[in-house]
């Protein structure tokens, strides 16, 4: 079963993934990207971080799949780990759930909202992103926050939404979801 993690920047993605991870020692699916690597990531632990020549050449070759573009770079997920039986944990950026559902029923996705995007903006800005990237961050918090509040089609794509507080009651729910509902333990 492949577990989707999706919602805004900052919202705690990665953080959750890392945990779900250590907590229930599920592979990790590592998204390519033709972004440039930031202080602190990993090289085939947060990333893959590849040329436009290499992402075409795995795209053209079916490596890759449900590729999209944002903020000015590419990303793709790699095909053998979307189509693969064993149970693993992915960010998942959410206007691919269409997609992915189209392609794999081996799915429980699951959309990350913050209860205070002032956190989720904070996170962004801990970055320390380019001024140009940080302030087209932020506006793109704002966008799919209201998005995915209004969009009602888009909210059923998921089954389950966490309410983030950014605690250790946030986390123990989402890991107490993926028991029940996913691994059945």
């Amino acid at each position: 079963m492949v577990i989707t993690l999706s919602g805004v920047t900052g919202s705690g993605k990665s953080f959750l993934k890392k945990k779900i991870q250590e907590k229930l020692s599920l592979n990790n699916q590592i998204i390519y990207t033709t972004r440039p690597i930031r202080k602190g990531e990993k090289e085939g632990i947060d990333k893959f971080f590849v040329t436009e020549q290499e992402f075409d050449k795995l795209e053209k070759n079916k490596k890759i799949m449900l590729t999209f573009q944002f903020l000015g770079y590419r990303y793709g997920y790699a095909t053998e780990q979307i189509k693969s039986n064993k149970d693993s944990v992915i960010e998942l950026h959410y206007t691919i759930i269409y997609q992915l559902k189209k392609e794999t029923d081996n799915v429980f996705s699951i959309y990350i909202v913050p209860n205070d995007l002032n956190i989720a903006k904070q996170n962004l800005k801990d970055r320390k992103l380019e001024k140009k990237q940080e302030n087209l961050r932020l506006q793109e918090i704002e966008e799919q926050a209201k998005e995915f509040e209004k969009n009602k089609k888009l909210q059923k794509q998921f089954d389950y939404i966490l309410r983030n507080n950014y605690d250790e009651q946030s986390i123990e729910e989402l890991i107490n979801i993926i028991k029940e509902r996913v691994l059945k333990k």
